[in-house]
């Protein structure tokens, strides 16, 4: 079982999601939970990828393709690594 002081918050997944996505976000955006990673913040899906290698290498988890085709809000995402870092 993971160590719980070691699992990341939601905020900090946010906040850590939010500074992989500056380089795709040259309109600069505002980012939340709610916003459509694609719709909103019209990241294509090349930094869609980008984005996720990102956060696997930095928290050293898997994403799985599946997962990652129903993830379209940045809440989703928040979710998704957060449940992965909790496994």
């Amino acid at each position: 079982m993971p160590d719980p002081i070691l699992m990341p918050t939601p905020e900090q997944i946010f906040d850590k999601i939010c500074e992989l996505l500056v380089p795709y976000n040259p309109k600069n955006h505002v980012i939340n939970r709610q916003s459509g990673i694609v719709t909103d913040l019209e990241v294509d899906s090349t930094a869609v990828f980008d984005l996720i290698m990102g956060l696997e290498d930095f928290y050293d988890i898997s994403i799985p393709m599946e997962m990652v085709s129903d993830i379209k809000t940045v809440g989703e995402l928040v979710n998704a690594v957060r449940q992965l870092t909790a496994a």
